[in-house]
C-alpha cells in the first residue's frame, strides 16, 4: 500500500477539523494541495475517506479506522524524530517528560537540573498532567518519558518501577508530633487525620495500611484532592497528613515537620514509562539514569 507519514499527516488534520480549509492553515499548506493528498491516500487505500457532498466533511467508515492507525503511526514517528536528534553527541536534541505537578516538583525537577548540566544543548519540554492524561501524551508521542502511578499494566506502554515510598507523617511546627524523630505506626490513630481521596493511588495505598493494622484514624471531615492542599491545612493545624517521601522537601519549604512513620510498607510506586514500540534515546536512557540516582526511596 505504500503509505507516506505526509499522507497521514494530512489525513489526519482533515479528519480532525472536517475541513480541507482548516486542515490546510494548520499545516501551512493550500487547500488545493490537502484535497491533492486526501485523493492520493483515496487511491492508495482503495477506499473513499469522506463525503463531500456537505460543507462540512463527514468521514466515512474507512476513515474512522485508518485514523487509529495513522494516529499510532505518527506518534511513534515523533519519538523517533526527537530521539534522533540526539543520537550522536547529545549535543542537541529534545526530551519530552510528564509527571503529575508534585512527582514533577519532588523527583522529575532536580533529574532535569542534573541532566541539563550533563547535556545543557538537549532541550526538556516538562508537562505536568496527572497519570491519565500523561498516559494519553505517551501513547500520542507528544512526550518520550512519563513518571506516573500505573494501577495495571497498559497493552502499549513499558515500564519499570523507579521510585517507592513509605509513609511519612506531616504537621504544624506546633503540634505534638513535631519533636518527634519518628512515630510509630499505631501512635498516628492518636491524632486527626486530613484524608487524601482514595481514587489517588498513594491515598489507596494509605488506606491499606491501616486495614492491615485494623484499625482506621480519625478523620477531620476534609479530603483534599492534592497533596499540596493536605500540607496547606496540616499548616494551618487542621490536623496531620501522611504523604510520600518525594515532597518530604516540600512540606519543609511550608514551615511544616515531616517525620517517617515506623513501618515497612510501601505506599506509592512511580513507574517509569515510554511506548512499547519506541527505541529510548541516549538521552532518554540517561534521564532515566539520572532519575534512578535522583529517586532514593524515602
Amino acid at each position: 500500500m505504500n503509505l507516506t507519514i505526509k499522507q497521514l499527516k494530512v489525513f489526519v488534520a482533515v479528519y480532525d477539523a472536517r475541513s480541507f480549509t482548516v486542515a490546510a492553515a494548520s499545516l501551512n499548506m493550500t487547500q488545493s494541495a490537502i484535497s491533492k493528498v486526501c485523493r492520493e491516500l483515496e487511491d492508495r487505500v482503495d477506499c473513499q475517506l469522506f463525503d463531500r457532498s456537505s460543507r462540512t466533511l463527514v468521514p466515512l467508515e474507512g476513515a474512522h479506522a485508518l485514523y487509529r492507525s495513522a494516529l499510532d503511526i505518527l506518534a511513534s514517528v515523533k519519538v523517533a524524530e526527537r530521539s534522533l536528534d540526539s543520537l550522536k553527541s547529545m549535543e542537541h536534541g529534545q526530551l519530552n517528560v510528564t509527571a503529575s505537578t508534585l512527582i514533577m516538583y519532588g523527583l522529575v525537577t532536580p533529574t532535569v537540573r542534573d541532566f541539563h548540566n550533563a547535556h545543557p544543548g538537549i532541550r526538556v519540554e516538562l508537562f505536568e498532567l496527572p497519570t491519565a492524561d500523561g498516559i494519553e501524551h505517551i501513547l500520542s508521542g507528544a512526550v518520550d518519558l512519563g513518571l506516573v502511578s500505573l494501577g495495571e499494566p497498559h497493552p502499549k506502554i513499558d515500564h519499570q518501577v523507579v521510585y517507592e515510598s513509605r509513609m511519612w507523617v506531616a504537621c504544624a511546627a506546633t503540634h505534638p508530633l513535631a519533636a518527634c524523630a519518628s512515630v510509630p505506626l499505631p501512635k498516628l490513630l492518636d491524632y486527626r487525620h486530613i484524608g487524601l481521596r482514595k481514587v489517588y493511588g498513594f491515598g489507596r495505598g494509605v488506606e491499606k495500611v491501616f486495614q492491615d493494622l485494623g484499625q482506621t484514624p480519625e478523620a477531620v471531615n476534609i479530603d483534599c484532592g492534592t497533596l499540596l492542599s493536605g500540607l496547606a491545612l496540616a499548616r494551618d493545624g487542621l490536623g496531620i497528613v501522611i504523604i510520600p517521601g518525594y515532597i518530604v522537601g516540600l512540606a519543609h519549604s511550608l514551615g511544616l515537620a515531616a517525620l517517617p512513620v515506623q513501618s515497612e510498607a510501601i505506599v506509592h510506586r512511580l513507574s517509569l514509562a515510554y511506548r512499547s514500540s519506541a527505541w529510548l534515546s541516549p538521552a532518554a536512557l540517561d534521564f532515566i539514569e539520572i532519575l534512578k540516582r535522583v529517586g532514593q526511596p524515602g
